[in-house]
């Protein structure tokens, strides 16, 4: 697509362009066909006009006509090949660039660039996701890595108040490792027609977002959202532009976003260029907390995939199974269709989401099958002769984790109804009667530390134990106590009145654990809201009850209510570990109204961190809603000393932090797809998002430790993929009664993949750098007696190769490919 260097004092780059929402207010099947459409509609103005030029995004679309239209997806190959077809994106589809996790950016690119290189011969050097809601600010790294140098996207926008943006929308933009890609944000909408062409060829060249030395910018025309394309008469309008010299000095040129980059990159040094290093915010700040369920699937697959895999690769090394390399394939690019900005920020028809839970579903039970098949290829080697019920306790993490193992009641099978449980050495493990999942059983608890990526093998026997317990752990009927923690309920509210650090006398919170709903007047996608802060009411008349008293834990169940809702909270202490564990149930029966799970604390001067995808993301503690991850934390003084409070989560991913105060945004519950300034009547009963029963687990972690050394990230994990057990039969075996396959050595590494390579010849392992801070790490494969010594920079992912015959490595970027570095 290189263009010659035009003499002209200004050109627009006119972007021909569809714009396609695969699913938004319509489900997929009609997107697929829209899909279809505009390609044949961007066909046929090709061969009407020689020099027009079409972009087009998401591999996911080409895969959709490949297999539904082989001609037609021949047709476009050809077009690629001549210069006049642009694939642009690099992406699966154009996802939501704030909530799902590192990996997930990563295999969009993966997948995306291995089918673009297989069926066209080339690779996207253009990310571009033009109408996503906002831009995690570590996209410039894996964007870099995935052989993307340019990016393209149009919100948010400075027209629309949600950024400023002084030194002009062209920028490199750069992560806190220091890649950095150039970055052009749209002047105008990603659609357009004759008469928007004519005012943006007015305005663009004296606009004052221009670089002082910009020439060349970016002009989108097209119908779009529901696909469409060009029209013939904007296509002709463009091409007759010259012969009408309309405005002396301004031309328009048929182009690509490669070819635009190329102009302004020529014209323009980077090193002139303004540098951005920090995230792209806000549009719409309450996609973040719309429809639970999108959420919360989002992040149960994700996670299921990653420990698929890793027990894959493990199998596959232990020369158990083959992988399964296609399957992997299929349930990632399902996830990934179902990350779509409008999916998976919840601003969709309630109809999309019914798809949507049928394929996370498909997907996540696939991974299931998976890692089912890749835990028995391994248990069946391993040796669990001794006397008893064997059984694993699995810890699907590459570091070694204490971990709450729940025993199912066939543990029990053959033996008297008082038992006990050792460990490879013989010794009796202390364990809890806990409630089971149906009327008149039980289940039981019991701790266990376990190998990194590993297991170790138990057994229950007949007969009770009794055990000499070194550390404290008390209840009462308003308290929770351990060795490190005492926490007090207060008895009307439900709420946590107080919770004492015991090891550094430390008053951790002013009030805790509260229920609050609040004014939500915002249309789905909470583009009205910068906050929410207009209390409607909080959850009270408590019930408290102890639920768990026993050697190894105690737990407090808070029943409270609020209008017509309802709240189920139990609070867990161990006796041998400082973890507080909250599990929640929630029935929300209200309406426009927001749930969130607040925290006062007593951190003084406090700086508040959010995850954010592959790093962390600092910002003011100015109440502002706002997207994250796994975990947010408040690291400042409290009495005088460096002092913490992170609350970690299983699925959510919007919440605030002001001054002192943390709060988690729970729920939601605009109407479907209801979008500003559109007014339903009363009389008609559309249906309202969020409404019933909703289930969530989160982790207290208050830490003496800045955040960066107080292994909160880890933490997260753990939550997130907690460690399980697989029931096996006594036989003798190869592998011992407890191994770990891979780990590492450092706290601020945090290894996530594990899997083989897209060839299938070698092991891939990735991880980042999670603090700020060059760390060197070991990382160990103790089955095989390997070792290797990485080392990463500030902030980096890095991933490696591993030849499994001759067990040597090398780095490469993340499409699996030899780097110099």
């Amino acid at each position: 697509m290189a263009s010659e260097k035009l003499t002209a004092d200004f050109t627009l780059h006119m972007i021909g362009h569809g714009h396609i929402d695969p699913v938004w207010l319509w489900r997929w099947t009609e997107g697929y066909s829209e899909v279809r459409t505009t390609f044949a509609s961007a066909l046929q103005r090709m061969q009407e006009t020689s020099e027009f030029v079409f972009t087009a995004s998401s591999a996911c679309f080409y895969q959709w006509v490949k297999e539904s239209d082989p001609a037609l997806f021949e047709q476009i190959r050809e077009r690629v090949a001549e210069g006049r077809w642009e694939i642009a994106g690099g992406f699966w589809v154009e996802p939501d660039c704030n909530i799902p996790c590192g990996e997930s950016f990563v295999r969009h690119g993966l997948y995306s660039q291995r089918f673009f290189q297989r069926e066209f011969g080339k690779r996207v050097k253009v990310g571009f996701n033009p109408d996503s809601f906002g831009h995690a600010g570590n996209l410039p790294q894996i964007l870099k890595k995935l052989g993307m140098d340019c990016y393209c996207y149009m919100r948010p926008q400075p027209e629309m108040g949600e950024k400023d943006y002084p030194d002009g929308t062209l920028f490199l933009w750069q992560s806190k490792d220091g890649s950095s890609v150039v970055t052009a944000q749209l002047p105008f909408c990603y659609t357009g027609q004759v008469e928007d062409i004519k005012k943006r060829a007015a305005l663009l060249p004296a606009s004052p977002r221009l670089h002082p030395q910009q020439k060349h910018a970016l002009c989108f025309y097209g119908v779009g959202d529901h696909g469409g394309g060009p029209t013939r008469e904007a296509v002709q309008f463009i091409h007759d532009w010259e012969k009408e010299t309309l405005l002396p000095g301004v031309h328009l040129q048929f182009s690509s976003l490669e070819d635009f980059f190329n102009a302004v990159k020529s014209e323009i040094p980077e090193s002139a260029m303004p540098v951005l290093q920090e995230e792209l915010q806000h549009h719409a700040r309450g996609c973040y907390s719309v429809h639970s369920e999108i959420k919360r699937l989002n992040r149960k697959v994700e996670h299921a995939l990653m420990t698929a895999e890793r027990f894959a690769t493990a199998a596959w090394l232990l020369g158990a199974l083959d992988y399964p390399q296609d399957a992997f394939e299929k349930c990632w690019k399902d996830l990934l269709f179902n990350q779509f900005h409008d999916l998976l920020g919840g601003t969709s028809l309630q109809s999309a989401y019914e798809d949507a839970r049928d394929q996370l579903g498909a997907a996540r039970h696939r991974a299931d099958v998976i890692l089912n098949q890749s835990v028995q290829s391994i248990a069946r080697d391993v040796d669990t002769s001794a006397e008893g019920n064997p059984f694993l306790a699995i810890n699907p993490l590459p570091w070694p984790v204490w971990a709450a193992i729940t025993l199912p009641p066939a543990v029990r099978t053959n033996l008297t109804d008082e038992f006990h449980v050792v460990n490879e050495f013989d010794d009796a493990v202390p364990i809890q009667a806990v409630r089971g999942e149906r009327i008149g059983h039980t289940n039981h608890r019991f701790v266990a530390h376990l190998p990194a990526l590993g297991y170790q093998v138990f057994h229950a026997r007949s007969g009770a134990k009794k055990y000499k317990h070194t550390l404290p752990l008390e209840s009462g009927n308003d308290f929770l106590e351990n060795y490190w923690w005492r926490i007090e309920f207060c008895e009307r509210t439900g709420e946590i009145k107080r919770l004492f650090d015991k090891l550094h006398r430390i008053e951790v919170l002013e009030r805790g654990g509260i229920l609050s709903a609040l004014v939500d007047s915002g249309d789905t996608w909470g583009h009205s809201i910068d906050a929410f802060r207009i209390e409607a009411g909080r959850f009270g008349q408590a019930e408290l009850k102890i639920v768990e008293a026993g050697d190894v834990f105690v737990t407090m169940r808070c029943r409270a209510f609020y209008d017509c809702s309802e709240a189920i909270t139990e609070y867990t202490l161990c006796r041998t570990t400082d973890h507080i564990t909250v599990n929640m149930r929630v029935n929300w029966q209200q309406k426009h109204q927001a749930l969130k799970f607040g925290f006062i604390t007593n951190v003084q001067e406090g700086r508040a961190v959010w995850e954010a995808p592959y790093g962390y993301q600092e910002r003011q503690a100015d109440g502002m809603e706002e997207p994250g991850g796994q975990w947010m934390d408040l690291t400042g003084t409290c009495e005088g000393r460096t002092y913490g409070f992170a609350l970690l989560n299983d699925c959510k991913y919007g919440s605030d932090i002001l001054k002192n105060t943390m709060r988690i945004t729970l729920l939601r519950s605009p109407l479907y797809a209801h979008h500003d300034p559109e007014r339903s009547q009363p009389e008609e009963l559309w249906q309202q998002m969020d409404q019933g029963w909703h289930t969530m687990r989160f982790a207290l972690m208050p830490h003496t430790e800045n955040w960066r050394d107080a292994r909160i990230v880890k933490r997260a994990w753990e939550l997130n993929a907690p460690a399980f057990v697989h029931m096996e039969a006594r036989h003798p075996g190869k592998f011992k009664k407890q191994a770990g396959l891979l780990g590492t050595e450092s706290d601020h590494v945090l290894l996530t993949v594990i899997k083989c390579s897209e060839d299938g010849e070698e092991v891939v392992i990735r991880g980042f750098e999670t603090a700020g801070k060059a760390a060197q790490t070991r990382l160990h494969l103790p089955y095989f007696d390997k070792a290797f010594c990485l080392s990463f920079e500030p902030h980096e992912i890095k991933t490696i190769r591993i030849n499994k015959d001759n067990w040597t490595y090398q780095q490469v970027n993340l499409l699996e490919e030899k780097t110099d570095s």
